[in-house]
């Protein structure tokens, strides 16, 4: 059964380290190489220098520099425990794709990790084993929930409304703004029991950080193993998770559009012959995005062809015939499946040397196409909940990249410690 906790979080202390917009970051996995180096730059609290660890000065593993910086800010005060278990409310304040402002809310609680047989906690993308052995040595130098697992939860009723409401009643304990653009501000409350009592029963679903929950899971289960599966609760046994209502007015999903860089031996007359057997192809010279997100069917595509124009895709067969059988009906309804196995994969055969990449932004994919760096862009619709939800449910992982979530939890407001003092 589902179990949240308050905890003593680890926070930062901005009279030690200064300004917190130098030291709390987006997600290890969403900072290029180029922006960590500018993170490192900018102060030697920053979180890069412990989430994407570099080796220490005598040539030592990464992760035991992460672990000994870490035990370096606590000493020197700027990294400091807080002395009560409290629950964290979060306030993200962040401008959309379109220049619209919203508002989402959510808090930070320690979660129980779901045994084997227990399926209250669900996932929709695939993990891979590189990711999760490079979270989990670092988990276990640190021994610390860094990085949170963003999940969803379902609240119709608004009952934990008056809980959230304490972000308004005073001003927030940490403020930073970090480098995506996004005004992030977090509350230290006390344990309320009514939020503990809200969770047992209903069932979380992952947004992001699948790979960060596999490694707690495996945290745990190598701990058990090394120190006894103990009757009582340990610490491992529960990780950091950060948690949005999917009725939250500020909850946003973008769709990562697909660009599909030149490769030899593409036919464009040849590729649309047989596109048009599975769709209607309609050249366009009108606003692809607008025309795709009005368009109130699924299956539904723009198309941008370098030196070819636009077009406006429209699915007309069965998703079975084109997609198959050996996956449900909650992964063959998804348009992020009809573009990869039917139209990548069945429709223009991929050559081993082909690629494709995914981009938030279309400007961006299509000036790629217009400058003739990308063959073409295919632009999608963003997934939408209940989608992401059957697929959780029915253990159907989706295609590679089908979400994107924004703005990501940030990393550095508050930390969960694996060990007890």
């Amino acid at each position: 059964m589902l179990e949240i906790k308050p905890f003593r979080g680890f926070r930062f202390n901005p009279a030690v380290t200064g300004t917190l917009d130098n030291v709390i970051t987006p997600p290890y996995d969403v900072i290029t190489p180029d922006e960590r180096a500018a993170l490192a730059a900018r102060s030697p609290w920053n979180m890069v220098h412990v989430i994407l660890p570099k080796p220490g000065p005598d040539g030592g593993s990464a992760y035991d520099h992460a672990a000994a910086v870490l035990q370096d800010w606590i000493a020197k005060g700027g990294l400091c425990r807080d002395n009560q278990p409290s629950f964290y409310l979060l306030r993200q304040q962040f401008t959309d794709l379109e220049g619209l402002s919203h508002t989402r809310r959510g808090f930070f609680a320690a979660t129980r990790l779901p045994e084997s047989d227990e399926r209250h906690i669900l996932g929709h993308e695939r993990t891979f084993d590189k990711p999760v052995a490079d979270r989990y040595a670092l988990t276990s130098a640190t021994r610390m929930s860094l990085g949170a697992v963003f999940v969803l939860y379902s609240d119709p009723e608004r009952r934990l409304a008056a809980f959230l409401a304490q972000m308004e009643e005073r001003p927030a304990d940490l403020v930073a703004h970090t480098f995506d653009g996004v005004q992030q501000e977090l509350w230290r409350v006390p344990a309320d029991p009514e939020v503990c009592a809200f969770f047992p029963g209903k069932t979380l679903y992952i947004a992001d950080g699948h790979h960060r929950f596999r490694t707690a899971c495996t945290y745990r289960d190598e701990m058990r193993e090394k120190l006894g599966h103990r009757p009582d609760l340990q610490p491992w046994d529960f990780a950091l998770m950060g948690f949005v209502g999917f009725e939250d007015a500020g909850l946003r999903v973008y769709a990562a559009h697909r660009v599909v860089k030149p490769y030899d031996g593409f036919e464009f007359d040849t590729f649309m012959d047989a596109l048009g057997k599975w769709f209607d192809v309609t050249p366009t010279d009108g606003d692809l995005h607008t025309l795709v997100k009005s368009d109130p069917e699924d299956g539904v595509f723009g198309l941008a062809v370098h030196g070819r124009g636009q077009y406006l895709l429209r699915f007309r067969g069965q998703r079975e015939a084109l997609l198959g059988e050996d996956r449900g009906p909650a992964w063959r309804a998804l348009d992020v499946a009809l573009l990869h196995r039917g139209i990548f994969e069945r429709i223009m055969g991929m050559p081993e040397g082909a690629e494709y990449g995914y981009e938030k932004s279309l400007s961006t994919a299509l000036e790629a196409v217009n400058s003739g760096a990308a063959l073409m862009a295919f632009v999608l619709k963003p997934t939408r909940t209940e989608q992401i939800c059957a697929c959780a449910e029915a253990t159907e992982p989706m295609p590679e990249k089908s979400t994107y979530f924004f703005p990501k939890l940030p990393t550095g407001g508050v930390f969960y410690p694996l060990y007890e003092p």
